[in-house]
């Protein structure tokens, strides 16, 4: 069973990326991630969508609903 929520040293492994570059990614907030306490925790979902996202954050898109009175 793969976990949910992988901490820097898992989001390098899964992405392939380095240390220093997740590192920089998390101060420029361009990567998904959250902080609990002092650690860095990323969601694998996230990492997921922002791998097909070409990298890039993409905010939620307002669903059709919203729009109907």
């Amino acid at each position: 069973m793969d976990k949910r929520f992988l901490d820097i040293e898992g989001v390098c492994e899964y992405t392939s990326l380095s240390k220093s570059s997740i590192y920089k990614r998390v101060m420029n907030e361009t990567i998904p991630f959250c902080k609990v306490g002092k650690r860095i925790l990323f969601d694998r979902e996230e990492i997921n969508v922002w791998i097909l996202n070409g990298g890039r954050m993409v905010e939620d898109i307002p669903a059709f609903k919203n729009f109907i009175n």
